[in-house]
């Protein structure tokens, strides 16, 4: 009981550790940027790739890691069970969902199947373990 405990533990501080880091060197980056011009443009573009990675990979990586420790100790969040099984709905509706619309878009773009699926992977085990998650939350036994 006292392993999965600290194993549920260490998944979500590791989480808000690369939350951190990856916020705090977006917001760097963001100050760090000149006054645009021709010459400077490059910069912007570089931020601008930081930012959809943050939000297609860091964000996803993230909940997985605090999805991945609710799955492993439950009963540590019990209180908040009615949050958890409407984040985990909804972080499972929204994986699916973008994979869909950007796996379709690969498509149509000519993109071989596999490496869309692929590409999309952090999106849709996000949503996967959303939906284990889901399962998982029970209400609170009433004592």
């Amino acid at each position: 009981m006292e392993i999965k405990k600290i194993v549920g533990i260490a998944f979500i501080i590791l989480g808000i550790m690369i939350l951190s880091f990856s916020s705090i060197q977006l917001i760097l980056t963001k100050l760090s940027l000149p006054p645009y011009s021709t010459q400077t443009e490059g910069r912007y573009v570089a931020y601008s790739l930081q930012v959809y990675v943050f939000f297609f990979l860091t964000l996803p990586l993230v909940v997985s890691l605090f999805l991945a420790g609710f799955l492993v100790f439950p009963s540590m969040f019990r209180r908040f069970y009615v949050t958890v099984r409407a984040l985990s709905a909804l972080f499972a509706i929204g994986g699916f969902g973008i994979t869909a619309l950007l796996v379709g878009s690969g498509i149509a773009n000519k993109i071989f199947p596999i490496f869309a699926v692929a590409g999309t992977s952090p999106l849709w085990i996000m949503a996967i373990l959303a939906i284990l998650a889901l399962k998982k939350s029970k209400p609170q036994q009433e004592a």
